[in-house]
């Protein structure tokens, strides 16, 4: 089963091909295809337009009167769906997640993390891909604690932090980055610096807050972050 889902609202219909690039368009029929500069080869899907999609950009984060018009006025869904093992295939997926945007595409809705993004926030927060896992991360809250959201796109244990710890939502994705990105083993007893001489040790939550049959459950568990 593919560790991510991505869903586009595209201004043409189903029917319609979606042109990537001069040499890459996704037709109704497409089974798959690949992005130029990314390794990473997607499945496709094709799906009707769907009412009321601002309002799940808006849950993410801040969408313009302009950005929500557009969004409800999309004429279809481009569902890519694919796997990424290491850092370097999340910065290519990021890459051609870019290219489709520039394409038309309106927004990215990663359904795994539940993150949603407009095309111009998604820029903005990618940046310039020093932190390449940051748009696929999202938060939720417990009580006292933050947890993230996504993590087993990567094969990975979600993180948690007590929300007393400033910049909790930084620091968890500063830790994400070093786990995955530098190789850390994601099990109780590592240590993981996050720089300016924060040092935490992870620490295996017994319990998941999340029931199996929920969106947010993930089998790999959860490892909390204890400050060294």
């Amino acid at each position: 089963m593919p560790q991510f889902v991505l869903a586009f609202p595209l201004n043409v219909a189903c029917d319609e091909p979606f042109k990537v690039t001069d040499h890459v368009s996704i037709d109704k029929d497409s089974a798959n295809v690949i992005i130029p500069g990314c390794g990473v080869q997607f499945s496709v899907v094709r799906q009707a337009a769907a009412a009321g999609l601002s309002g799940l950009f808006a849950e993410n984060d801040t969408v313009t009167p302009e950005e929500s018009a557009a969004i409800d006025a999309h004429k279809s869904l481009l569902f890519l769906l694919g796997e990424v093992k290491s850092i370097d295939d999340v910065t290519q997926v990021d890459s051609a997640i870019l290219k489709i945007l520039a394409a038309g595409a309106l927004g990215v809705y990663m359904q795994q993390s539940g993150t949603a993004w407009t095309a111009e926030r998604f820029r903005e927060v990618l940046g310039d891909m020093e932190f390449p896992m940051d748009t696929w991360i999202n938060f939720v809250e417990g009580d006292n604690v933050v947890y993230t959201l996504g993590m087993a796109a990567f094969s990975l244990p979600d993180l948690c932090l007590a929300k007393s710890v400033e910049n909790a939502e930084s620091a968890l994705l500063l830790a994400a980055d070093a786990i995955y990105g530098d190789g850390i083993p994601a099990k109780s007893g590592s240590e993981v610096d996050i720089g300016e001489g924060e040092v935490y040790v992870l620490r295996a939550e017994a319990k998941n807050p999340f029931p199996k049959d929920s969106p947010e459950y993930n089998k790999q568990g959860i490892l909390r972050l204890v400050r060294k």
